[in-house]
């Protein structure tokens, strides 16, 4: 989806429920955090390609719920992002939720065969006997992804490890989603006349300066990311980095004392437990379904 839509729906989904532009404001923020898994900061171009990292890196289920701990409303935005994008095809890459641990698997057992001349296509199994325990029950085909973005096309059939849906990025379902979220903003608005003066007393308050701060340090890692994408000027592209890191930890250093007063609604017991439960669990799971050799596909 294009990223007027992310910040619209986001903001509307968060103006309806809660009523407060200032939690509507970190929301929309928030929208803006998934899409820098593209803008090559962690990696090289070459490197970004061959393990498409988009819609991977920051649109997973363990990103999203480690944001969670910094700021519940940066959170939403970027689930809310990530799950409108999981509706995308193949070609906009749908959205790889279990990433990295989807990465350990490395293949699928099944290819798409192609389209015969009755129309017909089936699953066809690959290796009789593949090296690898654990399988994904069926490959990507490099084929859907040429209509892709140069930097988004696969190279090579790998597990499809995605969440793929009907919708195309610029296209019908994304003009609807974005129109309607503006309008149902501005009818909230209308509607709520508090909502509208709390807004405008927000954007004339100190309160809006951390979140003002940290929307300056991502729109500059996106200007950077583009730089780079485009094999700018090394110097330039990291000079925007380093001043989006700036900005970013100045935004936080602003919100040390709202994010100290904020009470995680699950105990730390709870949540150290309920993670070594979850990894013992998978870990017995995928042991005894390997155990002598055996295949097993997730």
């Amino acid at each position: 989806m294009n990223l007027g839509t992310h910040i619209f729906f986001a903001g509307v989904i968060t103006t309806i429920f809660t009523g407060n532009p200032y939690f509507t404001l970190l929301a929309g923020i928030g929208s803006f955090i998934p899409d820098l898994d593209r803008e090559y900061l962690l990696v090289s171009p070459k490197t970004f390609r061959e393990e498409q990292y988009h819609r991977a890196l920051f649109h997973n289920l363990f990103f999203l719920s480690a944001l969670f701990f910094v700021n519940v409303w940066l959170a939403l935005g970027a689930f809310l992002h990530s799950f409108i994008d999981s509706f995308t095809t193949e070609k906009d890459k749908g959205v790889e939720w279990l990433f990295p641990f989807s990465r350990l698997v490395k293949r699928g057992r099944y290819t798409l065969s192609a389209i015969s001349k009755e129309g017909g296509c089936k699953l066809e199994q690959g290796d009789q006997k593949p090296s690898d325990r654990v399988c994904f029950i069926n490959e990507d085909s490099p084929e859907m992804t040429k209509l892709s973005d140069p930097d988004l096309k696969e190279t090579r059939a790998i597990p499809w490890r995605r969440t793929y849906g009907p919708a195309t990025n610029g296209q019908l379902f994304d003009k609807w989603l974005a129109l309607g979220s503006f309008s149902l903003l501005i009818l909230y608005a209308l509607l709520n006349p508090s909502f509208a003066m709390a807004a405008k007393s927000l954007i004339l308050s100190t309160r809006i300066i951390p979140p003002m701060s940290l929307l300056t340090g991502i729109v500059l890692i996106y200007l950077g990311g583009w730089l780079k994408k485009n094999k700018r000027n090394r110097k330039g592209y990291l000079t925007f980095f380093v001043v989006a890191g700036v900005f970013i930890i100045t935004s936080a250093v602003l919100s040390v004392g709202g994010v100290s007063s904020y009470l995680f609604p699950l105990g730390p017991a709870f949540v150290a437990g309920a993670c070594v439960v979850l990894i013992v669990e998978w870990l017995f799971v995928w042991r005894f379904s390997t155990r002598n050799g055996r295949k097993a596909m997730v």
